[in-house]
């Protein structure tokens, strides 16, 4: 279960964009998405090799409601905009499989 204090965090969800370009790829653009409320958790930073140079990569734990997250249509393709940080999501879990609680593992990179 998950206390309502816990979500003091407003996030927004990044839908990726369905415009195609000239060739019919899909352009790099993300669209807004439903808000929801959620806990932000900071796990680990590391300094690593990024293109042609050298980034931090930032990874965050977000905890929200379940049904919340289901309503939406919350998805690995999306992003997450929280606190100024436009988040790429790596995994969405059912905490114990119990449809309460929903962990998003995300990154950052810096």
């Amino acid at each position: 279960m998950i206390s309502a204090g816990r979500l003091r965090f407003l996030a927004r969800q990044q839908v990726a964009s369905v415009l195609q370009d000239s060739l019919g790829l899909r352009t790099d653009a993300w669209v807004d998405g439903q808000y929801f409320r959620c806990d932000v958790r900071s796990d680990s930073a590391q300094e690593q090799g990024y293109a042609d140079g050298v980034a931090v990569m930032a990874t965050y734990e977000l905890r929200a409601r379940w049904n919340t997250c289901v309503s939406i249509g919350l998805t690995e393709s999306d992003r997450i905009l929280v606190r100024g940080k436009l988040l790429r999501v790596r995994a969405i879990r059912n905490l114990e499989e119990a449809d309460r609680v929903a962990v998003i593992d995300c990154e950052h990179i810096q």
